[in-house]
């Protein structure tokens, strides 16, 4: 399995990271690694105990600051804090995100999968960027599923679940949107000749507390760690393609960062096709206009 070895990390030294979800699993071993390295990592998450309990850990190499995706309010209150203890931002790392919740609804109406996983991700990445644009080397990265790759077709009218919900699909769509965009920003983001590129990856498959809508035997610690060691991946090794995508110098923009294997579960990080919808033009266009339309925000 691969390790740190194969991922330019050292090249982080002195660079603001933005790490979403930091608190536990694959975000938290991100925020380790890169503060290791002697990067200053944002800590963002919504559990105010658990971000001190960490930039405690990681002791003077992080800053600790709430960040709650299903919140409008709180995606733009974050936005203000970087803005005022940073003069720039040189990587995000959207990493935050929720798997197969029962269905509710976020303070913007939205249903807490699309709002929190993909709108989150749009809304947060167009409020940083102008933190991020002018800084040379700057990068957004994307985590995204093999979930993805379920998604034949997408049904423009219950994107946010208005006439029913499918926990499962609703993940799997939420996945591919956060691939579409993606693709879509590092088009625009080329067109106005900005420094940033976007890219996206997938861990493959690593039980942590995102699997905690699953039955209880499956994510027991035990059995999550055993399934981890024989199946899948610990978090340590899922951390490896957002480490990639966000250090490596043999990556371009709009590459998606897999693994080197046939169904993607575990192993070594390499870039890979994503969906064929993610493709389509017209349908990332519509995806990027319906997120405008929901969130008041463009690419300024």
């Amino acid at each position: 399995m691969a390790g740190l070895s194969s991922i330019e990390v050292n090249s982080v030294k002195d660079k603001v990271v933005i790490v979403t979800g930091s608190s536990s699993g694959i975000g938290l071993e991100i925020a380790k690694i890169l503060s290791a390295q002697k990067a200053t990592v944002v800590i963002a998450c919504r559990d105010e105990v658990r971000g001190i309990e960490i930039h405690n850990q990681i002791n003077g190499n992080s800053e600790y600051i709430n960040l709650d995706l299903s919140s409008f309010e709180s995606i733009d209150k974050f936005t203000r804090s970087v803005n005022d203890k940073f003069s720039k931002v040189d990587i995000l790392i959207n990493n935050a995100g929720v798997m197969g919740p029962p269905f509710s609804q976020t303070d913007d109406q939205l249903e807490l999968t699309f709002g929190v996983n993909y709108i989150g991700y749009y809304l947060l990445t167009n409020k940083i960027m102008p933190m991020l644009k002018e800084v040379k080397g700057s990068r957004v990265v994307n985590m995204s599923s093999i979930a993805q790759y379920k998604v034949k077709h997408i049904d423009w009218g219950n994107i946010n679940s208005q006439i029913y919900y499918d926990r499962w699909g609703t993940y799997a769509l939420s996945n591919l949107f956060r691939m579409m965009f993606t693709v879509e920003l590092e088009k625009k983001l080329r067109e106005k000749a900005y420094q940033t590129i976007a890219l996206a990856c997938h861990p493959g498959v690593t039980m942590t507390n995102l699997t905690r809508h699953m039955p209880n035997v499956v994510r027991s610690s035990v059995i999550a760690k055993l399934l981890n060691y024989l199946i899948f991946q610990t978090p340590y090794q899922a951390a490896m393609p957002a480490l990639m995508a966000a250090t490596s110098k043999i990556v371009t923009g709009g590459d998606f960062i897999g693994l080197d294997t046939k169904r993607q579960v575990r192993g070594n990080p390499k870039v890979v096709k994503p969906n064929e919808l993610v493709f389509d033009q017209d349908l990332r266009k519509q995806l990027w206009n319906k997120s405008v339309e929901i969130t008041g925000i463009d690419l300024d």
